[in-house]
């Protein structure tokens, strides 16, 4: 069993919200940021697989976008509060960040100042029905992130352990099996 989430979201300090190439505003390095150092801690409220999508129906249907979230187990997910800073964490194929503890994302190499902030969302999206097009410029760039990405030999090589404890647990599984 997973620890319960915070309420709320943290961030560090040397992170900040600006406007992205990749997408709208994003998060941004404002000092360096060595390798393995905690970036983003996100909280909310834990949701099932069928809350979720009246959650998602609702906001489409009021036409406000999307909703940041992350799968935590087959069934639930957790839902970030409206408004975070974290929830400005643009995708990349090929990101700086990746996931260390359930709700934790480090740095996964050394960062510098005025550089992006991204995070792969193949690694925390684990809805069938989850698309989005990519526009990240990494020369990995898939073009499409879905919700069955985890399945992806390559990014599971990649990533190795750092994935959110649902899709971590369903990687284990299906590798165990014969």
């Amino acid at each position: 069993m997973w620890p319960k989430p915070d309420i709320e979201c943290w961030l560090n300090p040397a992170a900040e919200v600006r406007s992205s190439p990749i997408a709208g505003q994003g998060l941004f390095a404002r000092a360096d940021i060595p390798t393995g150092a905690a970036v983003s801690r996100i909280g909310g409220r834990l949701v099932t697989e069928p809350e979720l999508h009246r959650l998602l129906d609702a906001v489409r249907a009021a036409g406000q976008g999307y909703v940041d979230t992350i799968t935590v187990t087959d069934g639930s997910h957790l839902v970030l509060p409206p408004g975070q800073p974290n929830g400005k964490g643009n995708h990349s194929c090929d990101p700086n960040l990746w996931w260390a503890a359930p709700y934790t994302l480090v740095a996964r190499r050394d960062i510098a100042a005025g550089e992006e902030l991204t995070n792969d969302y193949a690694t925390s999206a684990g809805t069938d029905d989850f698309t989005m097009a990519c526009r990240c410029g990494a020369s990995v760039c898939r073009d499409i992130v879905t919700g069955r990405d985890w399945r992806r030999p390559e990014l599971r090589q990649r990533y190795g352990d750092h994935w959110v404890p649902g899709l971590l647990r369903r990687i284990r599984r299906e590798s165990s099996s014969p």
